[in-house]
């Protein structure tokens, strides 16, 4: 992979890899949501878990020893505890469609959905939020998923934050010498800030290409100047957080067509965690809950050495950046639109 040209996928989202969909469901009275990966083909996985409090579910099945190697989907969602109750509805619609894992002798095929929830309930009345909510947000994120989708203030992203300021879901990708794609989708719920202190520039606009986050470094930051030094937006308790709570997490995919094995897929994962400590500062404390899943189809064949290795992780990061500098980016147009 010498000399590789790299330009933004077709739609600069996830579903830029084939076999990709994404469903987004959200209550915007409870701003509250979830977010689908509708997987229409084989994806091998891996995950690394890289803060200290993370909400998840068959996240452990995932590592490179254990024997399951494929998914089936994977489900990320507000919620904390209560949001991985949507993985339950998504095991059970793909298990009508005789979607998963198949045991010797048995008919009843095994769907494998690994799940990880935000926490973002702490304005939430305790009567509202249960497992029910999020199985009903999961029927219509299945049901719906698609190939386009908006970023910012939807799905899982709903109630994120970032920092004192707004987080949500964003999404990039990159085409590799018209050959390969690899794509990025993230909930930025973050303890840490996306922006630079006082300014309004992101530490992910460094890694902006084509203009995707407004232009954030060359347009002396007037697109957040805004945001970022008005009193009331700083102040307005729908963005405020207490920066010393146990709310936090980011939760992210990494997807590529690239033939990768569960092994390598875990050392990318691990490698993209200066994806997030490039765009959020700080990251991984022990009050995030930060996850990074990667997956494979398998489809395009090379050779995968110690240098593609490291190359394909190094651009997975770098994809990651970029997908949490237009979820912020999105997520901030939205409120001052």
């Amino acid at each position: 992979m010498d000399k590789i040209k790299i330009i933004p996928g077709d739609r600069n989202l996830i579903s830029d890899v084939d076999g990709i969909l994404v469903g987004n469901a959200e209550d915007d009275h409870l701003q509250t949501g979830l977010t689908y990966l509708k997987l229409e083909k084989k994806f091998s996985a891996s995950a690394y878990v890289f803060g200290g409090a993370s909400a998840s579910r068959e996240i452990d099945l995932l590592q490179p020893e254990r024997t399951i190697r494929y998914i089936d989907g994977i489900s990320l969602s507000g919620g904390s505890v209560f949001g991985l109750s949507a993985g339950s509805e998504y095991v059970d619609i793909l298990s009508e469609e005789n979607r998963g894992f198949k045991i010797k002798d048995s008919t009843i095929p095994i769907p494998i959905i690994p799940c990880a929830s935000i926490y973002d309930l702490g304005d939430k009345d305790n009567k509202s939020i249960n497992s029910e909510l999020y199985r009903n947000l999961a029927k219509f994120a299945f049901k719906n998923a698609n190939k386009n989708f908006i970023l910012g203030n939807i799905g899982a992203g709903i109630g994120a934050k970032a920092g004192i300021f707004k987080g949500g879901l964003g999404s990039a990708s990159i085409n590799i010498d018209s050959k390969y794609t690899i794509g990025a989708i993230t909930i930025i719920n973050s303890l840490g800030s996306p922006f630079i202190d006082d300014t309004g520039i992101l530490y992910s606009g460094f890694y902006e290409m084509n203009g995707e986050m407004g232009g954030n470094i060359n347009s002396n930051h007037k697109n957040f100047a805004e945001y970022i030094f008005n009193y009331e937006y700083k102040n307005n308790t729908k963005l405020r957080r207490d920066l010393t709570s146990k709310e936090n997490t980011t939760i992210s995919v990494i997807a590529t067509d690239i033939d990768l094995n569960k092994l390598d897929l875990y050392k990318i994962a691990k490698m993209c965690t200066s994806g997030l400590s490039r765009a959020i500062k700080p990251i991984g404390t022990p009050m995030d809950g930060d996850i990074i899943f990667v997956i494979s189809s398998n489809e395009k064949k090379i050779n995968i050495d110690d240098y593609n290795l490291t190359q394909i992780g190094s651009l997975a990061s770098d994809t990651l950046t970029r997908a949490i500098g237009r979820g912020v980016f999105s997520a901030i147009q939205n409120i001052k639109n």
